[in-house]
């Protein structure tokens, strides 16, 4: 007489079962490798961008972070204080660069050095996020390998 076994099919739900289990750690600590990757791109474009940066200050300020559900990595600047010289303003000031203060005028002998209105940013997390995206993909992909050698057996 003919019958379908189903054993397999039981056995193939536990590993399942255990691989989506492990899944929310794993991913979590993918995306911590992640953070250290970004965090120390950012960090030499710092040093290349050509800011002068000797004793470490703005590298100190940069902080990685990763989702409270392991969902997401990110570099972002430090949240001890708040206002227009926390270290988040001054990160974007230097990023970005930041308008110059006119002089008010009132000196009739003053004539201005500054021929521009603008100071231009280093871009150093914009040049860190061009080079970083390589590096990130192979960590995704070793993840994508070591789940699929668990699916296998």
């Amino acid at each position: 007489m003919q019958s379908v076994d189903l054993s397999g099919l039981k056995q193939l739900d536990d590993d399942l079962e255990a691989i989506f289990n492990e899944l929310p750690r794993k991913r979590r600590e993918l995306h911590e490798k992640i953070a250290d990757v970004i965090k120390s791109e950012v960090d030499i474009q710092i040093t290349n961008s050509g800011l002068n940066d000797s004793s470490g200050k703005v590298k100190g300020w940069q902080d990685s972070y990763v989702g409270s559900g392991g969902g997401y990595a990110a570099i972002r600047a430090t949240d001890k204080s708040t206002g227009a010289n926390s270290p988040g303003a001054i990160t974007n000031y230097l990023e970005n660069g930041h308008k110059i203060r006119q002089p008010s005028g009132n000196y009739r002998k003053y004539r201005p050095r500054i021929k521009k209105a603008y100071v231009d940013g280093y871009h150093f997390y914009k040049t860190a996020r061009g080079n970083v995206e390589s590096k990130a993909i192979e960590a995704a992909e070793e993840f994508v390998q070591e789940i699929t050698e668990k699916m296998e057996g």
